[in-house]
C-alpha cells in the first residue's frame, strides 16, 4: 500500500472509499498517477450505524476530504457497508453528492470486489464484520442474500460466530451439563474473555452486550476450532454452509457470473473457513469457483471511480 504520510503533489484525478463495518480506507489518486491511502476506524466519523443521522454524512466527507484537501470536487465512488435498500442508496447518494463538487457515485461495499479481482460478471461475498452474497442478473437488477445484521442474521460473520457459538454452549450444557459445555475448549475460552462463570452467565453477558461487538472474540472460535473444539468446529462448518447457502441463493434468482470472489476479516484471514465452503459450494454447484480477494476492496472503488 502506498505511504499514507505522502501527500499528492498534483491535482486529483479520482477518489475510491471502502466504508467497511470497523474500518474506512479512503484512496485518492492524483493526475499524474501518484497515490495516497489512510485507513482510519470507522467509528472515528460513524455514530451508530451511517443513517442514524445525516451528520455521519458531514464527518465522513470530512474525513475523505482530509486525506486529499479537494478531493471531493472530482470522480469519488463510496463502497459503504450496510447500504442494503435502494432508499438508502438514495439517501447516501444525495447526502454526499450535496457536500461534493464532483461525480459521486454510492454502492454497497461489497459491489467493490469484482472490480477489484478484475472480474466484470461475478457473485460477490464478503464475510468480515458482517456477511452478504450479492451479484447481479441479466436485467441489471442487485441480488442479495442475507446481509440482515448480526443479531438476526449476517451468517458466517464475526459477531455471528460468537453468536452461533454461544447458542452450541447452550444446547450442549442442556444436553450433556454445564461441565461437559463449559469443558468444550471454545466454551472455557469465551468464559474467560466475559468473565462469566457459568453458560447461563456467558449468555446473558452477550446478550447485554452491543452485537457488533461480539466480533472481536471470533478469533477464539478458530483457534479453539483448529485446538480440536468439537463445539467451534461445528459453528465453523453451519458458517460455511450458511455462506454456500447465500451464493446458491442469488444464483438461483439469476445472478450471472461462475466466480465467487470474497473479502472481509474473516473469510481473508481463516483458511479453515475458506476451504470448508469452497468443499461445499463444489459439491452443491461444480461450475463455480471461489476467489479470496489479495487486494483491498478500495480498489474496486478505484476502478469505478476511473470509469465515472
Amino acid at each position: 500500500m502506498p505511504d499514507q504520510s505522502t501527500a499528492l503533489a498534483t491535482a486529483v484525478s479520482h477518489v475510491g472509499v471502502d466504508v467497511g463495518g470497523t474500518k474506512t480506507h479512503v484512496a485518492v489518486v492524483g493526475t499524474d498517477g501518484s497515490r495516497q491511502d489512510a485507513v482510519l476506524p470507522s467509528a472515528g466519523w460513524r455514530r451508530g450505524s451511517t443513517f442514524d443521522t445525516l451528520e455521519n454524512f458531514d464527518r465522513l466527507a470530512a474525513t475523505v476530504d482530509a486525506v486529499a484537501p479537494g478531493c471531493l470536487h472530482t470522480r469519488v465512488v463510496v463502497g459503504l457497508h450496510g447500504l442494503d435498500t435502494a432508499e438508502q442508496r438514495r439517501i447516501a447518494r444525495t447526502e454526499l453528492a450535496a457536500r461534493s463538487r464532483g461525480s459521486v457515485q454510492v454502492v454497497n461495499d461489497a459491489e467493490l470486489l469484482g472490480p477489484a479481482a478484475g472480474y466484470a460478471q461475478c457473485i460477490q461475498l464478503i464475510v468480515g464484520t458482517g456477511a452478504i452474497a450479492m451479484g447481479v442478473d441479466v436485467h441489471g437488477t442487485l441480488l442479495t442474500a442475507d446481509g440482515y445484521g448480526a443479531v438476526l442474521g449476517d451468517d458466517g460473520s464475526a459477531p455471528a460466530l460468537v453468536r452461533e457459538t454461544v447458542r452450541a454452549a447452550m444446547r450442549h450444557a442442556d444436553l450433556h451439563g454445564e461441565a461437559a459445555a463449559l469443558a468444550d475448549p471454545v466454551v472455557a475460552a469465551l468464559a474467560s474473555a466475559y468473565r462469566a462463570a457459568s453458560v447461563a452467565d456467558l449468555a446473558l453477558a452477550v446478550s447485554t452486550e452491543d452485537a457488533y461487538d461480539w466480533g472481536r472474540h471470533a478469533p477464539l472460535v478458530f483457534a479453539a476450532a483448529a485446538a480440536g473444539s468439537a463445539v467451534a468446529q461445528g459453528v465453523v462448518e453451519s458458517a460455511a454452509e450458511a455462506l454456500t447457502r447465500d451464493v446458491l441463493a442469488v444464483r438461483s434468482r439469476g445472478a450471472l457470473g461462475t466466480v465467487v470472489v470474497a473479502a472481509g476479516g474473516v473469510i481473508t484471514h481463516q483458511p479453515g473457513l475458506q476451504q470448508a465452503f469452497a468443499e461445499r459450494l463444489a459439491r452443491h454447484d461444480p461450475e463455480l469457483t471461489v476467489h479470496v480477494l489479495t487486494v483491498p476492496p478500495v480498489e474496486g472503488a478505484l476502478v469505478l471511480a476511473a470509469a465515472l
